[in-house]
């Protein structure tokens, strides 16, 4: 079943796995991670159990480092310098024996099984210190943190097997199907508008930890996926209107001089020395104490080098001069202790939502608005694209750029249907075929669970 190898990494990862060690995201603050075999019966357990869903999040297999590459590695913007698996990646050239998927698909649904146990177990916790308010946010955060799983799923693999109830043993695991993508997308906005209408509308922002305006940004990005122009525009105006969020200057404020809450960061994953995320080391250059397994290629280089394009994004990259050859590196991920945040929603993208849903709405002014918002944080010369065409290709553009190094870029080619022509373009090394537009299930997923049916092509 799906669950199988989930468990197996349930009892020999997680029972000794340490809780995420930030001190801001749950006091008191336990000292081990709840097992998911492990009882939910009190305040503290409940909030080990929680902080063990973000940890799990975090993990080296999902924002700490696998799902992010997934997401940018077939960019075109990007050359390996290693052998493996990494290549195929570069050129989409996806296999379903390929680690990376396998790594990936294992560690979102080890946090799906994480989220389910607080989702399930926490609410009939009888500890009077656990109050309901308490309760519905721990649940709040789980759901979010649920439908977030269930999204990277559907953008990555397509419809998937929803699993909704926590897996403790290894018996009486029911089976199911894969669902439907429009099903796995149905259940994603149930748990958002639960999480929603659970968690404290006056809480204080909090940068890594799920509030309502968390809830309202993946539903902006959601929406945006499934071209509901209206609603995507709705949900990413709640977060640009207040003024909560603001697009700091110069461009790399937001990651290379620490931001606050109010800034631009909405939500993202805390690292430590004791849990560090792993990211930063494959794109640093050794003179950084980096392994450099990949760098920006050539091309995109110069892009980023030259300031009426690139602007203030130019600090996205590095270089390093050895032996009269320079050599570039992603800078996004720079501090030597490994403790970079794991960026998931930040306001730029709102912008960029509210332009691209615009555009397609007509509202074509609104949308070169939002689109120059981007372009002056970043010093370059304002568009003036004046048609619909000429603003999504616009778009298309900033997005490239803003998000290098971030999981977007594969994924903003898939949905627009521009992933072959784009990327075929970019490298005759690279060849898109159709059935690449989704990633291959496992094929260790495949052989455990006869209900799962592997992708077309694969």
């Amino acid at each position: 079943m799906i669950m199988k190898r989930i468990v197996f990494l349930v009892s020999i990862i997680i029972i000794t796995a340490t809780v995420f060690s930030c001190k801001k995201m749950l006091d008191p603050k336990p000292v081990n991670a709840v097992s998911d075999e492990n009882p939910i019966f009190d305040l503290t357990s409940s909030q080990t159990a929680l902080r063990g869903v973000y940890r799990a999040l975090g993990n080296t297999g999902y924002y700490g480092e696998s799902w992010v590459t997934l997401g940018f590695f077939p960019s075109g913007d990007i050359k390996n310098l290693t052998t493996g698996g990494a290549s195929n990646l570069v050129t989409v050239n996806y296999r379903s024996d390929d680690v990376n998927f396998s790594t990936t698909w294992n560690a979102i649904y080890m946090t799906i099984n994480r989220a389910n146990n607080v989702i399930a177990k926490v609410p009939a916790v009888t500890d009077p210190l656990l109050t309901t308010a308490l309760k519905n946010q721990y649940v709040g955060e789980a759901k979010f943190i649920r439908a977030l799983c269930y999204f990277d799923l559907a953008r990555g693999w397509g419809g998937v097997q929803l699993v909704l109830e926590p897996t403790g043993s290894l018996t009486n695991i029911p089976a199911r199907s894969r669902s439907s993508l429009e099903d796995t997308y149905t259940q994603i906005l149930k748990d958002l508008a639960d999480a929603e209408s659970l968690l404290n509308p006056t809480a204080a922002l909090n940068k890594i930890r799920v509030t309502k305006e968390t809830v309202w940004a993946l539903r902006a990005r959601v929406h945006l996926y499934k071209q509901e122009w209206a609603l995507a525009d709705e949900y990413a105006t709640k977060l640009i209107a207040p003024g909560k969020y603001i697009l700091v200057k110069p461009f790399n404020a937001w990651f290379a001089n620490g931001i606050t809450a109010s800034d631009e960061s909405i939500f993202e994953l805390e690292f430590s020395p004791q849990n560090p995320s792993t990211i930063r080391a494959q794109m640093q250059h050794p003179t950084n104490n980096g392994t450099y397994r990949y760098a920006p290629t050539d091309a995109f280089v110069e892009i980023l080098r030259t300031p009426a394009i690139a602007g203030g994004r130019r600090a996205l990259i590095d270089s390093a001069t050895q032996k009269g050859i320079t050599q570039w590196f992603g800078n996004l991920y720079y501090r030597s202790t490994a403790t970079d945040p794991a960026y998931i929603l930040r306001i730029a993208e709102m912008y960029l939502i509210r332009a691209e849903a615009r555009a397609h709405t007509g509202d074509l002014s609104g949308s070169l608005d939002d689109l120059n918002e981007i372009r002056k944080r970043a010093d370059v010369p304002l568009s003036a694209s004046a048609t619909e065409e000429d603003l999504l290709l616009d778009i298309e553009n900033e997005r490239r750029l803003e998000f290098f190094l971030e999981p977007h870029r594969w994924f903003d080619l898939v949905r627009t249907g521009r992933a072959k022509v784009v990327l075929e373009g970019l490298s005759s090394a690279t060849k898109v075929d159709s059935w690449e537009n989704v990633f291959p299930i496992p094929n260790l997923q495949i052989q455990l669970d006869k209900n799962l049916i592997q992708n077309p092509g694969y």
